[in-house]
């Protein structure tokens, strides 16, 4: 795909946005930081952004978007409710784990922007939540879950995510549990016997 000269800028700018997050966390870093290592000026940056919080939000969202499409991916390879729910979990956790380098250098400064950052994790939580939604639906739809876990797809895709989103953020913490994926596997058999018709 061939980008139009701003969006590569913008892309540019958020590339070496990240490098610097990560290097020295976003306190530190500043715009003149930004703009002297993509060799621009600042103006130009201010062109594309108002603040280097709209560029750390910018990263951020790049960032959830990515784990995003990539869980998606892996839950439309998927054929049965079963398997596409252990999709969903340990491809998310998996992606989470990659990213969290990022998150471990600014997660003393996430504190602070988390007020700013909370829109997008509220949009981000959406689509999540939608995903588990329809793979419940299915799941139920083709016979492998119970019919009554339709009257709760309200409430059962919110209470699935926020546990997930209270694992990650152990994650990003530090290493609370050692060897995760083997146990998460575990911990999702044993959650899929509990939504399995019976």
């Amino acid at each position: 795909m061939i980008l139009a000269k701003d969006d590569t800028i913008r892309e540019d700018i958020l590339k070496e946005a990240r490098k610097l997050f990560q290097q020295f966390g976003v306190k530190k870093t500043t715009m003149e930081d930004i703009a002297k290592a993509m060799g621009k000026g600042k103006s130009t940056l201010y062109y594309y952004f108002c603040s280097k919080e709209d560029i750390f939000d910018a990263v951020v969202l790049g960032e959830m978007e990515e784990v995003f499409f990539t869980v998606k991916q892996a839950v439309e390879k998927a054929d049965t409710a079963e398997e596409k729910l252990k999709a969903f979990t340990l491809h998310k956790i998996r992606a989470v784990q990659k990213k969290a380098n990022l998150y471990k250098l600014v997660k003393g400064e996430m504190q602070e922007t988390f007020r700013c950052m909370k829109h997008l994790h509220t949009e981000y939580d959406k689509q999540e939540i939608s995903l588990v939604k329809e793979i419940l639906s299915f799941g139920v739809k083709n016979g492998e879950f119970q019919k009554n876990i339709a009257k709760e797809l309200d409430l059962l895709p919110s209470v699935m995510v926020s546990s997930l989103r209270g694992l990650e953020r152990d994650v990003f913490n530090d290493a609370k549990y050692a060897k995760l994926e083997p146990r998460l596997e575990s911990i999702m058999g044993i959650l899929i016997r509990g939504l399995r018709k019976q």
